[in-house]
């Protein structure tokens, strides 16, 4: 039972940060939490970085597989798109990723 509460735990979290990865970018500035929940915030945000890279880093070399079938203009298009799209948020290419993109290239 512990497991499943840790699971569960570990999702909320995640959730939570990306909801304050998400919230941070478009206020433009990262939003103080209350002193109550200093702790459970700076847990949450670091749970939800780390879920938005990892979906990054899963989802980079599919997307570029993608953009490499479309039409010179409109893969221009969607990878600048792409790549502001996580500029905005502040998510960085994981390692792994480039790893990837690098060996299969």
């Amino acid at each position: 039972m512990t497991a499943v509460l840790d699971l569960v735990k570990n999702v909320v979290y995640s959730g939570v940060g990306v909801n304050l990865v998400v919230s941070d970018a478009i206020i433009g500035r990262e939003v103080p939490a209350p002193k109550a929940i200093t702790e459970h915030a700076a847990t949450a945000y670091t749970k939800g970085t780390e879920a938005l890279t990892d979906l990054r880093g899963r989802t980079d070399l599919l997307a570029a597989m993608v953009v490499e079938r479309l039409p010179q203009q409109v893969a221009g298009a969607v990878e600048t798109g792409r790549k502001a799209a996580w500029g905005f948020l502040g998510i960085d290419t994981p390692k792994t990723a480039a790893l990837k993109a690098a060996k299969t290239a």
